[in-house]
């Protein structure tokens, strides 16, 4: 899932880190929406919204909010000056056309606690219609994601604040649909909560820790790292499937002249043996079919 869209190489939650993870593939996007002073849904979280303008609670209309420069000088220097925040309007347009991408829209606090909940939701879920079936409302406030279930009957996601018993009989007794979590905040090995919701996992960067995550019960991570992650999953799909043709060859060769598997190992000389790859990792998953098992997946991008 792009962070932002392809935020690692483009300003965070622009329309060019949107493109840009649309163009690699990337099937789920998340991204952050704040509501400007009067009511409509732009594509920044409030902290952003802050860095730009330096004050804390900054009250601006669309109009003022969409000539905002968000080109994160800090990061980029100059390379994409004029960069501005887009409506979330405009942003869903993205979307045309692409019927395999969803959408996981992170509503602010600020918002919320400036304008209420039934304002918000009923704003957001207005820019939200022509693309509903694919997106899903999140937000670390669990009233607001209890409104947007109940007045508006979408799926929902709790970015939740901790992992520990309290929480959990939080997210138990509502059943959201996803939960989200950072990754510092799981204690080192221990397994996801079962339950009916699907878990992503955020701040994940390399390969290696997104299949640990997804031994450990994730159903999804989260990354800046669209790219460099996205082709080291591809890669490690083509490896699996490799691996796996080249197990049922050599099974049906041993059939066929009647030698056991061990001997066909043995054979040092064996053109199948040299094909068969060391690694025996679980298979990465690309469905968003809820899962119906104790099976693993990790989904980042339609290119694995």
């Amino acid at each position: 899932m792009g962070y932002r869209g392809n935020s690692a190489e483009f300003p965070e939650n622009t329309l060019p880190a949107l493109r840009s993870a649309i163009a690699l593939g990337v099937r789920f996007i998340e991204l952050d929406v704040h509501l400007s002073a009067d009511g409509v849904p732009m594509v920044c979280d409030e902290y952003q919204l802050a860095r730009v303008t330096g004050e804390d609670d900054v009250d601006l209309s669309g109009a003022q909010m969409s000539a905002l420069d968000v080109s994160q000088t800090n990061r980029f220097g100059d390379k994409f000056l004029g960069t501005l925040i887009p409506s979330l309007t405009t942003t869903l347009r993205l979307l045309e056309g692409r019927p395999e991408i969803t959408v996981f829209v992170v509503i602010g606090r600020a918002s919320v606690a400036r304008l209420g909940h039934d304002q918000v939701i009923s704003q957001v879920v207005r820019a939200l219609r022509p693309f509903r079936s694919r997106c899903v409302l999140l937000s670390k406030d669990l009233a607001t994601i209890h409104t947007a279930r109940t007045r508006a009957e979408y799926p929902v996601g709790w970015v939740v604040p901790t992992y520990d018993t309290h929480t959990r009989l939080k997210f138990e007794a509502f059943k959201p649909e996803y939960l989200f979590l950072d990754r510092e905040l799981l204690p080192r090995e221990a397994p996801l909560w079962r339950g009916p919701w699907r878990w992503a996992v955020s701040n994940v960067s390399d390969l290696n820790t997104a299949l640990d995550l997804a031994n450990r019960g994730a159903d999804f991570v989260v990354t800046r790292n669209v790219r460099s992650l996205g082709e080291a999953m591809g890669a490690h799909a083509a490896e699996r499937a490799a691996h796996t043709a080249s197990m049922v060859t050599a099974n049906a060769i041993s059939r066929s002249q009647g030698i056991s598997r061990a001997e066909l190992n043995a054979r040092e000389d064996d053109p199948i043996r040299r094909d068969v790859s060391p690694r025996a990792m679980p298979p990465v998953r690309t469905d968003t079919t809820p899962r119906a098992s104790a099976n693993t997946e990790v989904v980042l991008s339609e290119a694995i």
